[in-house]
């Protein structure tokens, strides 16, 4: 391996669905932040659909032009992926069966109960010559070869699958090469609050001359600010930094909900259990992505109790006790059937904290209440809170963000009491 630092490249996602607009890239979004703090400036991003020659011709530019190049798209293990074939194209390589990729294709199949198509034997193959990065998500793995004077990391386009490789790959080859963290940086991740809110809440700080870059990026999870130390003679860069992420902290207070790259439902499991806190969850339009969240925090059976999901009316009054002429009144869709909810299952579960979130996810409206409109509800032992939101987009979208709003008011419960959670 050379021991010239690698300082720019570019990334080329492959899929139909990108180019028309069913999914978005954030697989490019994250590359670029993870080797960045190698210092590794991504100089251009292109998107080609699931099409060989427009593949080939991507991955043929691109090569000529960076010393590291990242695929993600169209690499997998069935007949229509076309990446393995056009990088053994272009690195003038053969296809070479993996017998160990063979076999791990045929436990699979075999697992399902399901016959294995043969013409899936070609594609247990990778290039000659290329190293393979074991995937330990999903099926297909990573490869790595060098075409010409080009690095080329070929990764799936799932995230999850993406992410593993890039973690196991591609940072550890970047450590090795170029080494450790070139460029200082840093996130605070924020909640509730859309990017040019944000902006104006840090209009000053931002209109003041900083030694620090600021990025703002719109996530599924909110907006994460990324802060990059800019080029200088810094006799402490990783201070400088500091210094400056903790003034737009300090800015910001409880709208930060890490400083660091964790996920809403990590830091609120650890506050729980910090707190030494038990929760139990009534949710409705939801559908139960309230408790997965939870539960998705490692050690989460210290503070997770109990969920429910009553969906229909009926169910609120026959599983949960919610009162029918309540329902009658304000509706399912309400302050006061969240608050409801809330405190049902807090007294089912006999936690600390009961949660409860009603809404409309859609398609439809219900009992003329319009799509997107949710509540959320906590209740404790010093009071109860409930909190509407207007949540734009499609069915999943509803359902995913009522469900963060949710752990949020978790969150902000137990920063400071019912108060504080807004």
């Amino acid at each position: 391996m050379s021991d010239v630092p690698l300082r720019t490249a570019e990334i080329v996602t492959i899929g139909d669905e990108l180019l028309l607009g069913v999914i978005g890239d954030t697989n490019a979004q994250y590359l670029s932040a993870a080797v960045a703090a190698f210092g590794v400036r991504v100089v251009r991003h292109t998107t080609v659909g699931d099409d060989l020659r427009e593949i080939r011709e991507a991955l043929r530019d691109a090569v000529g032009r960076s010393p590291l190049v990242i695929v993600t798209g169209g690499l997998g293990v069935t007949p229509d992926d076309c990446t393995r074939p056009a990088l053994a194209e272009l690195a003038g390589a053969r296809l070479v069966p993996d017998p160990e990729l063979l076999q791990e294709m045929e436990v699979l199949y075999r697992d399902r109960k399901i016959r294995m198509p043969s013409v899936n034997i070609a594609q247990a193959a990778l290039p000659e010559g290329a190293r393979k990065i074991p995937n330990r998500v999903g099926l297909a793995p990573g490869i790595h070869l060098r075409v010409r004077k080009a690095e080329v990391f070929a990764f799936p386009g799932v995230p999850a699958e993406m992410r593993h490789l890039t973690e196991t790959g591609l940072l550890p080859y970047l450590r090795e090469r170029n080494g450790e963290a070139a460029v200082p940086q840093r996130v605070l991740r924020t909640w509730g609050i859309g990017e040019n809110a944000l902006a104006e809440h840090l209009a000053d700080y931002l209109s003041s001359e900083r030694p620090v870059s600021v990025a703002f990026l719109p996530e599924r999870r909110g907006v994460t600010l990324r802060f990059r130390l800019k080029e200088g003679d810094h006799e402490n860069p990783q201070r400088v930094l500091d210094e400056n992420v903790d003034e737009a902290a300090n800015l910001l207070g409880n709208l930060i909900y890490s400083t660091r790259e964790e996920e809403l439902e990590e830091v609120v499991g650890y506050l729980l259990m910090l707190h030494r806190r038990t929760v139990a969850v009534a949710e409705s339009c939801t559908g139960g992505r309230v408790a997965d969240l939870l539960t998705t925090v490692p050690g989460s059976s210290a503070f997770f109790r109990e969920g429910f999901v009553p969906y229909q009316a009926s169910r609120k009054i026959e599983t949960l006790g919610v009162p029918e002429d309540l329902i009658r009144r304000a509706g399912t869709v309400s302050a006061e059937v969240a608050a409801e909810l809330a405190r049902r299952a807090r007294a089912r579960a006999g936690t600390d904290i009961g949660i409860g979130v009603t809404g409309v996810a859609g398609p439809e409206s219900v009992e003329g209440k319009p799509v997107g409109l949710v509540y959320a509800a906590l209740d404790a032992d010093d009071g109860t809170i409930a909190r509407e939101w207007r949540i734009p987009g499609s069915r999943d979208r509803v359902k995913d963000r009522a469900a963060l709003h949710a752990i949020n008011l978790v969150r902000l419960y137990l920063l400071g009491g019912p108060g504080e959670a807004r």
